[in-house]
């Protein structure tokens, strides 16, 4: 008998198991997350919610420029481009 697939990888029908498991348990953990996450920020009072939105962008912008920077070697000691 031939087997028609790689035996160290997992079949067709392990993977469409393994992908509706994912989706299960990112739906079971996403709905009372998103409804504990809006929960808090509905807590908050609307003056504070602006700063800290806006603090958080401009940190996660700041981020991905440094990283980007970093991938292209910019700021690397001694090197001159």
């Amino acid at each position: 008998m031939q087997i028609d697939h790689n035996p160290h990888e997992p079949s067709r029908a392990a993977l469409k198991i393994i992908g509706v498991l994912t989706a299960v348990i990112v739906l079971a953990v996403m709905v009372p997350v998103t409804f504990g996450m809006r929960w808090s920020v509905q807590q908050l009072p609307e003056w504070l919610l602006l700063p800290i939105f806006v603090g958080f962008m401009c940190f996660a912008a700041g981020f991905f420029i440094g990283r980007k920077d970093a991938f292209r070697q910019l700021r690397t000691p001694g090197r001159d481009e």
